[in-house]
């Protein structure tokens, strides 16, 4: 009888591998980096943006920590992780994208531009190259989700080896 140690693991492919790569530099950069970064500028700033513009930027951080959630969970060869995965991932992105449109539509209307280095720059502008970014891991990660919980057996052992 052979015991659960004693199976060959069967190997992920290449493509695999890079895409979980790709993806996990994608996060460090867009959801984790680009998402906080941009909420704590606006929250450093709180007093004068006034409650709704804080709330968006508190939702930009809720929506950055769930893809990146999501991108973790995704990493794993296992079918569950794989399925839970898929839950936060949208559900952060859906928010990052719904919170960068209305905080677009707050900075058109009240005429924001930057200063300093990025003077005369529209700040929605500034948002949207940031932040939309944020679709690109986790695009991959539903794609990696997917493979792993419905194409790919990775728990049986490969007969053709």
């Amino acid at each position: 009888m052979k015991t659960r140690q004693n199976l060959p693991k069967k190997k992920q492919s290449a493509a695999m591998t890079a895409a979980k790569v790709v993806m996990l530099v994608l996060t460090a950069v867009y959801p984790l980096f680009m998402t906080l970064m941009t909420a704590a500028g606006i929250l450093t700033h709180r007093s004068s943006y006034g409650f709704y513009v804080t709330g968006m930027a508190v939702l930009l951080i809720v929506s950055g920590v769930s893809v990146t959630t999501g991108v973790i969970l995704a990493l794993p060869r296992k079918k569950l992780t794989s399925l839970v995965s898929l839950s936060p991932t949208v559900c952060g992105l859906t928010l990052c994208l719904v919170t960068l449109s209305r905080l677009s539509a707050y900075a058109d209307e009240h005429g924001w531009t930057a200063s300093g280095m990025y003077s005369g720059t529209v700040v929605s502008d500034m948002y949207k190259s940031r932040l939309l970014p944020v679709v690109f891991p986790a695009a991959i990660a539903v794609v990696v989700a997917v493979i792993q919980a419905f194409f790919c057996d990775c728990s049986k052992k490969n007969v053709h080896s």
